[in-house]
């Protein structure tokens, strides 16, 4: 009778399991994207002194498939997987299989996004809990740089009536990367300040995570739309690694490369001078700010978005042999801190804000419209830190190639920059124009300027010069007008865009997208030299007045989605 009873039981959670998984639907939903581009100076390499472009022609795939299991309206989960991207021709990029080149079978299949959404029983709080895609306001454009991205964290959302509502966000951006423990990735490289009496291997990070909360507060009424928000974070010592160390090649050409620009003081090799990219020790950041729509007027149109950050800087000592902590400082002296492991600096500070404005006249067949944005720049004060804001993402997605707003495999976008930091800059657009059935243009037409001190680059390279950092030839790195991730644009140097991007609709689900784009740096030859006191011009070493101001872009990207 007791097998029969174990046998029976046994069953019944059988069946059981079996109806609770015949109550969970299943919804998938992804695309397939092709892209065919060319671009020519895609770089903007000085190839006088040896630069080179990149390839002219790319061709890359990329796959996104979504599957979510729902048993309620109260409880599902998401898996989200990307494919590539696989660029043609390809075996591997930064150190991973792409599988594009001859015989494929790259292992390139990647979890982007995991997470579960629930509703707390009998309330109206909302949670969405793992890998996710996190992101704060931005409706006059968007791609919000201080963050828009996936990330592993938890969002709480609670809606008070059809006016009011608030969500909180916690994100782990970064923790326990992985460190070369005892520098031998750069062997032989030994940086200046540390040959001057540093001992870094005898100062561990006590904490290498980087985490963000943020508040916002949305509300809506007849017409009008308004999104004040407020964002903190928390940044160890591990995360600002100092130089003597290397992260693993691939969060470096990511994660630190959008850090090393957002939260840096400089950009490009201009980080030399500062002994971090963006400090040591546990550094501060909070950042407010307020988006509004209005669209009461409707068919005016007017979207406003401002946002203020400040980064406390904390630099990061180094334990010299009498057992003392020492620093250097930009003119070369070496200085003792006394009685603190960690010493705050206004070098490392990072403040500064951002303000945008678009206004567009819906029509029958066009919406035409002006956007206008400004954001602070540096001062040219190097004991102060830097007067852009502080950011964390990168991807301002308003242009799709002089930034970073494409739906290509993205081989030719960001040429220009990633976040449209240090600029300001006024577009005319048309968007939306349609003649003919299933076939519709958008027109934009970008002028921009840089607001950072002309004086910068010379200080910095005068700064690297004292600081002993100067090449074999006798030339400083100095702070590349086209960095890693992003062009630093004086008030001296402007640039001109035009995008034309053409959609057709093959069929419902297949749309064919022609972007062409034309792109124009022009940096000030006189800005960027600079002639040390042996007499060591620096100039030519820097990506400056390179031999082509000029970047063509077409590209053709077919788009299934399901």
């Amino acid at each position: 009778m007791k097998k029969l009873t174990t046998l029976l039981l046994a069953a019944g959670l059988m069946f059981s399991a079996v109806g609770t998984a015949q109550s969970v639907e299943f919804k998938g939903k992804g695309y397939w994207s092709y892209s065919f581009e060319t671009a020519t100076n895609n770089k903007f390499a000085n190839t006088r002194r040896g630069d080179v472009n990149d390839d002219a022609f790319s061709a890359g795939i990329r796959l996104r498939l979504q599957l979510e299991a729902v048993a309620s309206k109260a409880l599902s989960g998401v898996v989200y997987f990307e494919i590539g991207d696989i660029y043609y021709g390809q075996a591997e990029k930064n150190g991973h299989p792409v599988g594009g080149a001859l015989g494929a079978d790259g292992k390139i299949v990647e979890v982007k996004r995991a997470y579960l959404d629930w509703t707390v029983p009998h309330t109206d709080l909302k949670l969405r809990m793992g890998l996710q895609g996190m992101k704060l306001p931005l409706f006059a454009s968007s791609g919000n740089f201080v963050l828009d991205d996936d990330a592993a964290g938890i969002v709480a959302s609670y809606r008070y009536n059809d006016n009011f509502s608030i969500t909180g966000m916690w994100a782990r951006l970064l923790n326990d990367n992985e460190i070369d423990p005892d520098g031998s990735k750069n062997a032989g490289k030994t940086p200046q300040y540390l040959a001057s009496g540093w001992d870094m291997n005898k100062d561990e990070p006590d904490f290498d995570a980087l985490d963000f909360y943020a508040l916002l507060f949305p509300m809506r009424f007849d017409g009008i739309r308004v999104t004040p928000w407020v964002g903190f974070a928390s940044m160890g010592d591990g995360i600002g690694r100092n130089p003597s160390r290397d992260y693993n090649d691939y969060f470096v050409s990511t994660s630190r490369k959008k850090l090393t620009e957002g939260m840096g003081v400089y950009t490009g090799e201009g980080k030399r001078p500062m002994m971090l990219e963006y400090g040591g020790g546990l550094t501060s950041t909070w950042w407010g700010g307020l988006s509004a729509d209005l669209s009461r007027f409707d068919p005016f149109i007017f979207k406003v978005d401002f946002m203020y950050g400040s980064k406390q800087g904390n630099g990061t000592d180094g334990l010299g042999s009498d057992g003392n902590y020492y620093y250097l400082n930009d003119n070369g002296a070496r200085k003792k801190v006394k009685g603190r492991r960690h010493f705050d600096s206004n070098r490392y500070d990072r403040r500064g804000w951002y303000v945008s404005a678009l206004a567009e006249y819906r029509m029958e067949y066009f919406t035409p419209g002006i956007f206008f944005w400004y954001s602070s720049g540096d001062d040219g004060n190097l004991n102060n830190g830097s007067e852009r804001m502080p950011a964390l993402s990168g991807n301002w997605e308003y242009t799709h190639t002089g930034f970073k707003n494409t739906l290509a495999s993205g081989a030719y976008d960001g040429l220009l920059a990633y976040q449209p930091l240090g600029l300001w800059g006024v577009a005319l657009q048309v968007r939306d124009i349609s003649f003919i059935d299933n076939l519709t243009n958008h027109l934009k037409v970008v002028y921009m300027r840089g607001t950072n001190s002309p004086d910068m680059p010379k200080k910095i390279a005068r700064s690297q010069y004292l600081l002993g950092q100067a090449d074999d030839d006798g030339t400083v790195p100095g702070i590349e007008p086209t960095g890693s991730i992003g062009s630093y644009l004086t008030t001296n140097d402007w640039a001109l865009e035009i995008n034309l991007d053409t959609e057709y609709k093959i069929y419902e689900n297949l749309k064919l997208v022609a972007e062409a784009a034309y792109l124009h740096v022009g940096f000030d030859s006189g800005t960027w030299k600079w002639t040390s006191p042996d007499g060591v011009k620096s100039g030519r070493k820097w990506l400056q007045n390179p031999s082509n101001s000029d970047a063509f872009k077409v590209g053709l990207n077919f788009h299934y989605t399901f």
